[in-house]
C-alpha cells in the first residue's frame, strides 16, 4: 500500500505541472470554418482567442470590449482583425479569394481571464469570400502566413456538399490544408486521426476547463488551503483519522461552494478570507496541544469546510459560468480542488510518511510544522483584517 500510494505521489507531482499548459494549448485553440454550400454565399468564420495571439495584446483588447468601440475607432484591434483578414490565404479552384470583412463579436469578463489561457475570451469573426461561387466539383485550400501568430493548434472545418463537414487540424509547422474537395463523403483524411482526437477533445474541454481551474485553484494557486490541507495530516499519524477529516471537510466545502454559486446564500469576501486564515491558526494550534483526533475536531473541521467552500465559491464567481451548464462546471471544479487536495495529501505521506513511526516524530517533525503553519495563519490573518 505504501509504495503504491507513492508511486502515485510522484505521478501526480509530474504530471500536474505540465496539465494547465497542455490543456491550455487545446482548449483556446483557433477554430476556422468555411461556409460552402449550395444556395449561400460562401463566408470564413474565425473564432480565436486574440487576447492570447500575437495580433493585439491583452491590455489593447481588453480596452477595446471595455469601451464597446469599433473596430474602425480602436486602432489596435483594427489592426488585429485586418492582420486576420490578409493572414488567412483561401485558394478556391486553383485561384486565390480575397477574404473581407462582414462583422464580429469580441467580448471579455476581465483583463485578467483574456490573460489566462485556461480562460479563454474568444471573439468571432466573419468574412465574406469575395468572388467564390464553389460548386460540388470544386476544392478547396485554406493556409495561415507565417507571420500571423494565433493559438495553436487551428481546427478548419468545411462545410460543403458533403453529407458531412470536412476537417483538418494545422499546427505552426503545418500551416496549410492541402486540398479539400467539396463533394467529398469521407469526414476526414491526411492527418484525420488527430483531427478525430481533436473533436472528441473539445466535446470534453468545457468540462475539463473547469477541471484544471479547480486543480489550479488548490496547485499553485491556493497556498493557504494547501496549508490547512497541511495542518490536517500533521496530527494525523494514521490513515483513518486522516481520511475522516478530509471527508469531513470535504463534504462541508462542497455543500458551500454549491449553494454559494446557485444563490442561495451570500457571504461577503472580507467576512470569509479572514475567518479561513483563522481556521489555519486554529488547526496548527490544536496540532500542539492535541495527540490524536477527537470527535469534535471532526466537528470542527466540518465547520471550517463550510467556510472554505465560500473561499472557493468567491474564486469562482469570479470566471464566467458558462450558460446552461453551470452544474457541470460546478462538479468539475470541485473535482479539480479535491484532485489538488489529495496530491497535497499524497505529497505530504510521500516526504513525511515514513518518518511517522518514528519515536521522536512529534517533537521534531509534526511540532515545527505545525508552529510554521500557524505562523502562517497567524500573518494571513492579520493581513486580511488590515485590508
Amino acid at each position: 500500500m505504501r509504495v503504491a500510494l507513492t508511486k502515485l505521489a510522484v505521478f501526480l507531482a509530474l504530471a500536474l505541472p505540465w496539465l494547465p499548459a497542455v490543456h491550455a494549448h487545446m482548449l483556446n485553440m483557433t477554430e476556422i470554418q468555411i461556409s460552402a454550400e449550395a444556395k449561400t454565399d460562401a463566408t470564413v468564420t474565425v473564432q480565436i482567442d486574440l487576447g492570447q495571439s500575437g495580433l493585439i495584446t491583452p491590455v489593447s483588447y481588453w480596452d477595446a470590449v471595455r469601451n464597446s468601440k469599433p473596430a474602425l475607432e480602436s486602432g489596435d484591434l483594427y489592426r488585429a482583425l485586418a492582420a486576420l483578414e490578409s493572414g488567412i490565404k483561401v485558394v478556391l479552384d486553383g485561384r486565390p479569394r480575397k477574404l473581407e470583412l462582414r462583422d464580429y463579436h469580441a467580448s471579455a469578463i476581465s483583463l485578467e481571464a483574456i490573460e489566462n489561457p485556461l480562460t479563454p475570451q474568444m471573439a468571432e469573426v466573419r468574412f465574406a469570400l469575395m468572388g467564390a461561387k464553389p460548386t460540388s466539383d470544386s476544392t478547396i485550400s485554406i493556409s495561415l502566413d507565417d507571420s500571423l501568430d494565433v493559438p495553436w493548434p487551428c481546427l478548419v472545418r468545411v462545410d460543403s456538399f458533403a453529407a458531412l463537414p470536412t476537417s483538418r487540424l494545422l499546427t505552426s509547422g503545418t500551416r496549410s490544408s492541402g486540398d479539400i474537395n467539396l463533394d467529398d463523403r469521407r469526414v476526414m483524411s491526411g492527418n484525420g486521426f488527430m483531427v478525430s482526437a481533436v473533436l472528441r477533445l473539445q466535446a470534453w474541454l468545457p468540462s475539463l476547463t473547469w477541471l484544471v481551474v479547480g486543480i489550479q485553484h488548490i496547485i499553485p494557486r491556493g497556498f493557504d488551503h494547501i496549508v490547512f490541507i497541511l495542518g490536517l495530516f500533521f496530527l494525523s499519524t494514521k490513515l483513518s483519522s486522516l481520511l475522516l477529516q478530509v471527508t469531513a471537510f470535504t463534504l462541508a466545502h462542497s455543500a458551500t461552494l454549491g449553494l454559494t454559486i446557485l444563490g442561495y446564500i451570500a457571504v461577503p469576501t472580507h467576512f470569509v478570507e479572514p475567518l479561513i486564515a483563522a481556521s489555519i491558526l486554529y488547526v496548527a494550534i490544536d496540532n500542539l496541544y492535541s495527540r490524536q483526533v477527537v470527535k469534535w475536531r471532526l466537528l470542527v473541521v466540518t465547520g471550517f469546510g463550510l467556510l472554505h467552500g465560500l473561499g472557493f465559491a468567491s474564486a469562482l464567481s469570479e470566471l464566467a459560468l458558462p450558460e446552461g451548464s453551470t452544474l457541470s462546471a460546478l462538479l468539475f471544479f470541485n473535482l479539480g480542488v479535491e484532485i489538488g487536495q489529495i496530491t497535497v495529501l499524497l505529497m505530504a505521506y510521500l516526504v513525511f510518511g515514513s518518518l511517522q513511526r518514528w519515536p521522536l516524530y512529534r517533537q521534531r517533525v509534526a511540532e515545527p510544522a505545525s508552529l510554521t503553519i500557524a505562523g502562517f495563519g497567524l500573518y494571513w490573518l492579520i493581513k486580511r483584517l488590515a485590508y
